[in-house]
């Protein structure tokens, strides 16, 4: 199976998740099949980095299509607010995309100059943490409104407050470095994909962070690391409804077989894309998102 043929699946999967999320009644199963999309498309985003003829072109399309797909998400906030129909479309997973390949950059740069390693990994640490601080503080003691931070958090590259957050953004680098490995990325998936299973099972993570009784803290370390911490502490332990109505991610196990049928390692003949195929997956995400949202909150709401 080759890496066009997993974007293919990966593609319809995100349209399946979306009708689950935007069209009134469908059955919450459509979106546990939509979490076979993310993984799939940031596996596809491992093998590009290294396939593309240019990657700096390539690094430049995922930033743009997240600043774009931000600022769109803004103004079609401000328009929904202003026609009463309540929130738009938040989601943005170009800049996700784009803070986990850059993030990879700057691990093989580190690599590559080991005498300014320690320099740029605290500089990028620092930055990264500074960005998602000022984003919470702005959100929850400022009120900024949710898509013009959001818009910022692209602009900026920033890998903590994109959607998804920090676990997204390691599943690629992840993904990079375990490719051609498949007993590694076996190990490396099945480990991300439990964290997720522990933090929706037990709630772990946020009724440590709730015991300090900080409501910024807890919605800070929400958004860093992209897991649904609020409310832990209130919840049973194992709650199946929560698990599988609520707090889903999870079931991002079920890519793995796909990943391990990918045998781009092994292929010899690559065909270099067309445009319509290069910038296809861009138009898409947008124009489908958009086209669900008003869907279901217009006409069929």
């Amino acid at each position: 199976m080759s890496v066009t043929v997993l974007k293919r699946i990966a593609l319809g999967a995100m349209a399946v998740n979306y009708i689950g999320v935007f069209i009134p009644g469908a059955p919450v199963w459509l979106q546990w099949l939509g979490r076979l999309s993310a993984p799939l498309f940031f596996y596809c985003m491992a093998w590009s980095i290294d396939r593309t003829g240019n990657k700096k072109a390539y690094f430049l399309r995922l930033y743009l299509a997240g600043v774009a797909m931000g600022l769109l998400n803004l103004i079609m906030s401000f328009v929904a607010q202003g026609a009463g129909l309540g929130a738009a479309v938040s989601s943005n997973i170009f800049a996700t995309l784009f803070a986990s390949a850059f993030f990879i950059e700057v691990i093989e740069y580190g690599r590559k100059h080991p005498k300014h390693r320690m320099r740029l990994f605290l500089s990028y640490g620092l930055f990264q943490v500074a960005v998602a601080g000022l984003w919470a503080a702005l959100y929850e003691l400022v009120g900024v409104p949710y898509a013009v931070l959001n818009f910022f958090s692209a602009l900026l590259g920033n890998a903590l407050t994109c959607e998804g957050a920090l676990l997204y953004v390691l599943m690629g680098v992840l993904f990079y470095y375990t490719k051609e490995d498949k007993k590694k990325l076996a190990v490396g998936y099945a480990a991300l994909s439990l964290v997720f299973f522990v933090n929706s099972a037990f709630g772990v993570w946020g009724r440590l962070f709730m015991l300090l009784g900080k409501d910024v803290l807890v919605m800070l370390m929400e958004i860093m690391t992209g897991l649904v911490l609020w409310g832990a502490s209130f919840r049973p332990v194992f709650d199946v409804y929560h698990m599988f109505h609520s707090d889903f991610q999870w079931l991002m196990i079920a890519a793995l077989p796909l990943l391990l049928c990918c045998n781009e390692g092994r292929r010899r003949r690559r065909n270099r894309p067309s445009a319509f195929q290069k910038y296809f997956y861009y138009v898409f995400y947008p124009a489908h998102l958009y086209l669900l949202w008003f869907l279901g909150t217009v006409v069929l709401k």
